[in-house]
């Protein structure tokens, strides 16, 4: 090539290149910016599909469920597994598409608000600990993107699951650009593949699924079984000790940085400072009372339940009598 000269104008990276007398442009179209929100009810559900694959699939996919906010962030709140990868060959692809459809359709049935945004595959055996697209997922990609269209970006989530060889699971998220040629800004494009770029990929959790993973990850299933969860009693001095180490670390914080011990970071300190002031301005009488009725409110409904459960035992006693 003679030379090569680039410029950007909008979201579009346009290559000039010239050899002799013909000039080309390839054009790469760059993708917009997108960041992605993973709830952990998806690895679970990615996960299970993994683990319950059949001895002579290498890899899982599935489509992914969520929705897209105004700035661009894509929240995957759900998945649904798919039976196989096969999306070439007829009547495999045939039976791709009828089970997409389906699956879609129910789950469109019950949550409206919930629609595909893009698709997960985990890693191969022989791929563990590889962080990149393979060949086996353009065609895969494109089914999907067909499927949502260009209203909104079309999201690959990639997740190691062999983590027998991994000491932490590999989760990465991509989105696809056209890299086409055309020989002038006014022909057609000719789109000679697919470049895809990797994107941010959070996790973010609600509350109750932040309880069930803290609960999970801080307990061990046994021989007899995995752990029961404790009773509201149980779970609020759970949460008072959490409570109290937390502040005592806090406290500690403080105290090392105004001895110098430590060098203060100002962005610690303004989370400190937006923690202090989200606390109610309350009196220690006040706040002893609240605390006390709340806990007067949980002994009786604590107590309810336990004389509903004896009624109802008591009821089943006296069915079952000759």
């Amino acid at each position: 090539p003679g030379g090569a000269v680039t410029s950007r104008k909008g979201c579009e990276l346009a290559i000039m290149v010239s050899s002799g007398s013909d000039v080309g442009f390839l054009q790469l179209s760059t993708a917009q910016s997108v960041s992605c929100q993973l709830h952990p009810v998806v690895m679970f559900q990615v996960l299970d599909h993994h683990t319950r694959r059949n001895a002579e699939e290498g890899r899982v996919v599935g489509a992914l469920l969520g929705s897209v906010g105004s700035d661009g962030t894509v929240s995957l709140k759900n998945a649904f597994p798919m039976n196989h990868d096969d999306v070439i060959h007829n009547p495999q692809a045939q039976e791709f598409n009828h089970f997409f459809n389906t699956m879609a359709d129910l789950h469109q049935r019950v949550n409206s608000r919930e629609q595909v945004v893009g698709w997960y595959t985990t890693a191969k055996s022989s791929d563990a600990g590889k962080d990149e697209v393979g060949e086996d997922d353009v065609a895969l990609h494109a089914f999907f993107e067909e499927k949502i269209g260009e209203k909104m970006p079309c999201i690959l989530l990639r997740v190691d699951g062999n983590i027998q060889k991994n000491p932490k699971m590999g989760i990465s998220a991509f989105v696809a650009s056209n890299m086409a040629l055309r020989q002038d800004k006014e022909s057609a494009q000719q789109v000679l593949g697919k470049c895809f770029t990797r994107v941010t990929c959070n996790i973010r959790s609600y509350e109750a699924e932040r309880i069930g993973v803290d609960f999970i990850t801080q307990n061990s299933i046994g021989e007899g079984g995995g752990e029961v969860l404790g009773s509201d009693l149980e779970k609020l001095e759970m949460s008072v000790v959490k409570l109290t180490a937390m502040l005592d670390k806090t406290i500690e914080y403080c105290d090392e940085v105004e001895k110098g011990k430590i060098k203060a970071d100002t962005q610690v300190g303004r989370e400190l400072m937006e923690a202090v002031t989200s606390v109610p301005d309350v009196s220690p009488a006040e706040f002893e009372a609240s605390l006390n009725k709340g806990l007067h409110d949980l002994l009786m409904v604590h107590y309810l339940g336990s004389l509903t459960q004896s009624q109802i035992c008591f009821w089943q006693r006296m069915q079952t009598m000759p």
